[in-house]
């Protein structure tokens, strides 16, 4: 699965238009289609109970999905919750995903690994959040192992592991990320988040103190030849309150049926935006800058999930 023509003419055009002529059309979109979870992680915000269980209906993602593309998207991402517990009656996550996928040039999911990993996304970005006993510690005992074993099964050849970094894991990140490679050989790369401080998790965020160094200590993991997804430039870019200026470039729906320009914790705070750590949008917010070395690695994206 690669990129096609069309696509990145598309994504040129897109740039120029809102650079040259200021036009402000969102180009990832992303639908919380559930806020189920089978999994009580501590750093979660869903865990707390703050957040009321429930799924989208059908229709209403149907709609939404419809909404983006007039408007533009053209990544979509499914999360939730875990998004593959999602159903609505006999209609269940894999024929939501074969739907999305005639109507958006990457169609993406975020999940646990809990569960098997049949899921026909263009890419698959599985949380893994230390190394076996760390990442039990974060997401609950045995959780490392079934999320191995599920990644091993899966067919699906567009995984990413994704690290999402706070004080509970922080310590352990050399070491997650060897046991990612050694003990997951199928994932193409990883992916990393920084913890956001929601209301009743916010004491596992890393202060900007803690991240520079973090961030340092993922760069040279990638020069050591890691397969760190995140351009340096986008990491140190996550190093300066208020770094994401371009809300606009994205879409989020939420299980409640509320859509909002950018992340979802701008409505719940604005002051959590200034712990900004969704890396995708640090990578978009690097491209729209001009950094060149960003730009290149977003071509090295475009070969990851092609090959």
């Amino acid at each position: 699965m690669g990129v096609k023509l069309g696509d990145l003419v598309h994504y040129g055009l897109y740039f120029a238009r809102a650079r040259l002529l200021g036009v402000r059309r969102p180009l990832v979109g992303g639908i919380n289609i559930t806020s189920y979870c089978n999994l009580e992680c501590a750093h979660c915000v869903y865990a707390t109970g703050a957040i009321p269980r429930e799924h989208l209906k059908k229709h209403q993602i149907e709609s939404m999905m419809a909404t983006f593309r007039r408007q533009g998207v053209r990544v979509l991402f499914l999360q939730g919750g875990e998004p593959t517990l999602w159903h609505d009656g006999d209609y269940r996550f894999n024929d939501l995903v074969r739907d999305a996928k005639k109507q958006f040039s990457h169609v993406a999911c975020v999940t646990n690994g809990v569960l098997p990993i049949d899921n026909p996304c263009d890419l698959v970005w599985v949380s893994v959040d230390g190394s076996p006993a760390v990442h039990d510690r974060v997401r609950g005992e045995g959780a490392y192992a079934r999320m191995a074993e599920n990644v091993a099964a899966s067919t699906n050849p567009n995984m990413y592991a994704n690290i999402t970094l706070s004080r509970l894991n922080v310590d352990d990140l050399e070491a997650c990320v060897q046991h990612i490679v050694s003990d997951m050989p199928r994932f193409k790369a990883i992916s990393v988040n920084f913890e956001i401080p929601y209301p009743g998790v916010e004491e596992h965020t890393l202060g900007y103190e803690e991240r520079a160094r973090a961030v340092e200590r993922l760069i040279a993991l990638r020069r050591q030849g890691y397969p760190i997804l995140n351009s340096p430039a986008a990491l140190r870019l996550m190093l300066n309150p208020g770094w994401n200026t371009t809300h606009w470039l994205i879409r989020l729906a939420h299980p409640n049926g509320m859509v909002v320009e950018g992340c979802g914790a701008r409505n719940v705070d604005p002051k959590i935006c200034e712990y900004c750590g969704y890396g995708v949008m640090a990578e978009v917010q690097a491209v729209w800058r001009g950094n060149i070395g960003a730009i290149l690695d977003s071509f090295r994206l475009f070969r990851v999930i092609g090959g």
